[in-house]
């Protein structure tokens, strides 16, 4: 019994040594959300003003800029100054 699972084991061994060693596809990326409007989206339970920014944003494409500038006319300095 001791006998077949150290074979077992060599062969597992063998068998992920193999894999890691050949190339793998990678996977397609992601579309990655700015960094702005992830944070905004965090914030936007916890804090009236980034609630207000992401009822504007959250349907649309926006630049981390145009975030920023939307945060600017509203007057959000501080929020502003987080991003």
């Amino acid at each position: 019994m001791a006998k077949s699972l150290l074979k077992k084991a060599k062969k597992a061994a063998k068998s992920v040594a193999k894999q890691a060693s050949t190339p793998q596809s990678r996977p397609v990326a992601e579309v990655v959300k700015s960094s702005a409007k992830s944070h905004i989206e965090s914030l936007a339970h916890s804090r009236r003003d980034a609630a207000v920014v992401w009822g504007m944003i959250k349907d649309g494409n926006h630049s981390t800029d145009e975030i920023k500038e939307i945060c600017k006319e509203k007057g959000f300095n501080i929020l502003l100054g987080e991003l």
